[in-house]
């Protein structure tokens, strides 16, 4: 299986995981670390996943919701075809609280992942709001993200590294920063 996230590490841009779960060395007995069986975490987007009866695209799903709400607390709610999971897409709307030093406010996004032939195709929109000039945020993207034109006057920057695209929209004196991004999965 092949994962390719178009999205990585900034603030506006999130973080992709560095793998699809987390690992961490845990046992009941007292065995030496070296000796102690390794247990995968269950992030909520597995759970999700699982619950809703996708299994096809729950990786990406997973990787795509992890991505989304990186750095922030959150509640998500999620949804997918009841009688068909893995052939129709998964959706997770999501709410989020960010309250890190350099950082602290709402957000909210949204992820889909579906089931494309032999492969899984996902988008990820996150909406944050910034408390500056959408003139001044644009120093907050990654370093090499260029202007990719205006849409009916609202910037679109094409972010570095393949990570996406992020819209900077004004309202008043704060800028409301929408990033899409798209991934693949493949088997």
């Amino acid at each position: 299986m092949t994962m390719r996230l178009h999205q990585r590490s900034s603030l506006i841009a999130g973080a992709v995981t560095a793998g699809l779960l987390a690992g961490s060395a845990a046992s009941a007995s007292q065995a030496p670390a070296a000796q102690r069986p390794a247990v995968q975490q269950v992030t909520p987007f597995q759970e999700q996943a699982a619950k809703l009866g996708v299994r096809k695209c729950a990786n990406l799903f997973t990787a795509l919701g992890q991505t989304v709400t990186h750095g922030s607390t959150y509640s998500v709610q999620t949804h997918a075809d009841k009688t068909a999971p893995d052939a129709r897409s998964a959706q997770a709307v999501i709410g989020m609280n960010y309250n890190r030093p350099d950082y602290r406010a709402q957000a909210a996004g949204i992820v889909i992942a579906a089931p494309v032939g032999p492969t899984c195709e996902g988008q990820m929109v996150r909406v944050a709001p910034f408390q500056q000039p959408c003139p001044q945020v644009v120093g907050l993207l990654p370093k090499g993200s260029t202007l990719g034109g205006n849409m009916s006057g609202v910037p679109l920057y094409n972010l570095a590294g393949n990570q996406g695209q992020a819209l900077l929209v004004a309202s008043g004196s704060s800028c409301v920063v929408v990033t899409v991004t798209q991934a693949v999965q493949t088997q």
